[in-house]
């Protein structure tokens, strides 16, 4: 721990307790916890069934990418697979996600969708500089994407949350 010498003026004080603040992203460390907002956009093959006029099952593979303004999730790339149903008793999805940075690490997460309309996520582990982190949030549909060609999906998420590192 740092300790600020008991002589120093007001402002040395402050200088010296911003310097201890700071000093982790100066040296390039990864703060231990924080927020969460990125825009995630992919997109990629879906398969639909439609055994009635009533109901819908199907899964998707998509890849694409994010942007954060927290520098530690932002220009990852994403992968992710999932399954979902349309039925009279609503919709209700389950998904799986990895995301990997430039220098390799990975954060793996899992989002639903519930009947009653919420939309969550939520850290399963991560690689690397994520190895162990915990965390969650809530997941804003910015809109589907018109696809390029039958049979794919495209759209766009804002991911809402906080995150903590061991």
């Amino acid at each position: 721990m740092t300790k600020i010498p008991r002589h120093a003026t007001p402002m040395q004080r402050t200088l010296l307790a911003s310097l201890v603040l700071l000093a982790p992203a100066a040296l390039g460390q990864t703060a231990k916890e924080g927020t969460v907002e990125s825009i995630n956009c992919w997109g990629g093959p879906v398969h639909v069934m439609t055994p009635s006029a009533n109901e819908r099952f199907g899964t998707y593979t998509v890849t694409g990418g994010a942007q954060s303004a927290n520098k530690l999730f932002d220009a990852m790339s994403i992968e992710c697979v999932g399954v979902f149903e349309n039925r009279p008793a609503g919709w209700q999805h389950k998904g799986y996600c990895v995301s990997q940075d430039a220098s390799g690490d990975k954060t793996y997460l899992a989002d639903t969708v519930t009947p009653q309309g919420g939309y969550t996520w939520e850290y399963l582990g991560g690689t690397g500089k994520f190895q162990g982190i915990t965390g969650g949030g809530k997941v804003e549909r910015l809109g589907n994407i018109s696809p390029v060609r039958a049979g794919t999906l495209q759209g766009c998420r804002r991911i809402l949350g906080t995150y903590k590192l061991p």
